[in-house]
């Protein structure tokens, strides 16, 4: 009898070790879905205050004092996407190194991914597309002809901020399929102007 109980006793054992061992990847794959939910979160909020800042053009001036163009201030909304969730690094995403890699964005000025908000890899991509329906924009609008595009008060004119991240994986399983993962958002609104010069 004493022998069929210890037989009995290991094989509960095995049967644990199977089912923890599955419960503990469920569990780390749920918090890791949960972190990957709310790094989303911060990232849409960082591309609308892009978006919402860009949405107001600033006049580009000639020496004279007359105006040259109505354009975006690129520097200052890829500014206020990193700067949404404070300086620090907290938060879900660090906004301060997009890509992750532990040096802060803004000062790998020999990357142009993270300076040239133009380029179509960078981290914060903006853009200044033309077209009447935000589904379906084809263009871009003009900034330097007078009476259209930004200089029309913006009439057809949005702005796109694209934001991407890389997602680290937090827990210890994850990296057996991949160590990261990358998160992108994107944000659209119209440009939203006073200036008219027509």
């Amino acid at each position: 009898m004493l022998r069929k109980h210890r037989r009995a006793g290991g094989q509960a054992l095995v049967e644990f070790t199977l089912a923890a061992t599955l419960i503990f990847f469920l569990l780390a794959a749920a918090v890791d879905l949960g972190l990957i939910f709310f790094t989303l979160q911060g990232m849409r909020t960082a591309a609308q205050e892009g978006a919402a800042f860009g949405s107001y053009p600033v006049q580009v001036l000639n020496n004279d004092g007359s105006i040259n163009s109505v354009d975006l201030n690129y520097l200052e909304i890829r500014n206020r996407v990193r700067d949404s969730s404070g300086t620090g690094s907290g938060g879900f995403a660090n906004l301060q190194d997009l890509d992750n890699n532990g040096y802060l964005d803004r000062n790998e000025t020999s990357n142009q991914a993270h300076v040239n908000s133009k380029n179509t890899n960078a981290w914060i991509y903006v853009q200044l597309l033309g077209g009447p329906n935000a589904a379906n924009l084809t263009g871009t609008c003009a900034t330097s002809t007078r009476g259209t595009g930004m200089q029309n008060g913006g009439k057809n004119c949005w702005i796109r901020v694209r934001v991407r991240y890389t997602y680290r994986f937090q827990f210890p399983f994850a990296p057996s399929f991949a160590d990261t993962v990358q998160l992108e958002v994107v944000q659209t609104m119209p440009i939203r102007s006073s200036y008219y010069n027509g």
